[in-house]
């Protein structure tokens, strides 16, 4: 199967965009490919779960029913290091699954995959 990455840059003001990126990275994950979610700039704010748990769309698709979809199938999501940092979150605050990418790791991906960008 192929590879998909899906690179957010919105964040809670957008919850459309946010919102689709991670359903479509489900259904590429349902059908067999190999799935990373990238979050850079504001979409770091999601790695607070208390807030990605407030987040729909207007058709009342839920974020974070996809968020947790993709790390129990074996999806990964990763958060962009200085986007972390400039918006005071720490690699100990990330929650479970979520690691630390970097942009050397976001062009190393995107080489090697599809790439969708929200």
């Amino acid at each position: 199967m192929a590879r998909f990455l899906f690179v957010l840059s919105r964040g809670p003001e957008d919850p459309t965009r946010a919102v689709r990126c991670f359903q479509f990275a489900k259904i590429a994950l349902e059908k067999g490919h190999e799935v990373t979610v990238f979050l850079v700039d504001d979409a770091a704010y999601f790695t607070n779960i208390g807030l990605a748990e407030r987040v729909k769309a207007p058709t009342g698709d839920e974020l974070i029913t996809y968020w947790k979809f993709l790390l129990e199938k074996g999806g990964k999501i990763l958060v962009c290091k200085p986007c972390a940092e400039a918006r005071m979150i720490g690699p100990d605050e990330l929650p479970k699954g979520v690691e630390i990418g970097t942009g050397y790791q976001l062009i190393d991906l995107a080489a090697d995959s599809k790439v969708f960008s929200f």
